[in-house]
């Protein structure tokens, strides 16, 4: 279970009709960071990466004579109930809490990038290879 704190979406023109190479290419370029992503059982999301701190779910729309691209990110429950428990019950749970959000905080970011840098580059290799 997850909250959702932001959702993204890019439109990357001239690939409307390269859903699944986009998606393919854009699962390795992912990999090649490090996130194994998976295919989504959730109708309306094509892939999913998840880990304990939380998780990312992606989709690929053709859209006319683009492509959109679209992540919603979410945050683990569990992790936030500690987040915001921990603090309540001792000071010493304050430090450990403040390294749990720290850690939150850093890997969302690094998923975040990840994911913006994977679907950029996917766009320029797929545009390079339909030109040559």
């Amino acid at each position: 279970m997850s909250l959702y704190i932001t959702t993204s979406e890019r439109v990357f023109p001239g690939l409307h009709d390269k859903k699944d190479d986009f998606l393919k290419q854009f699962s390795d370029e992912m990999a090649r960071r490090g996130f194994k992503l998976k295919t989504s059982r959730e109708s309306g999301f094509d892939l999913i990466y998840s880990d304990m701190f939380g998780e990312a779910k992606i989709y690929a729309i053709s859209d006319g004579s683009v492509l959109r691209f679209g992540y919603r990110m979410g945050v683990s429950f569990i992790v936030f109930i500690l987040a915001v428990l921990f603090p309540i019950l001792d000071l010493i749970y304050t430090i450990v809490s403040a390294i749990i959000v720290m850690l939150w905080v850093m890997k969302i970011l690094i998923l975040k990038g990840a994911l913006n840098e994977a679907a950029q580059n996917t766009y320029l290799i797929l545009k390079a290879k339909s030109t040559s």
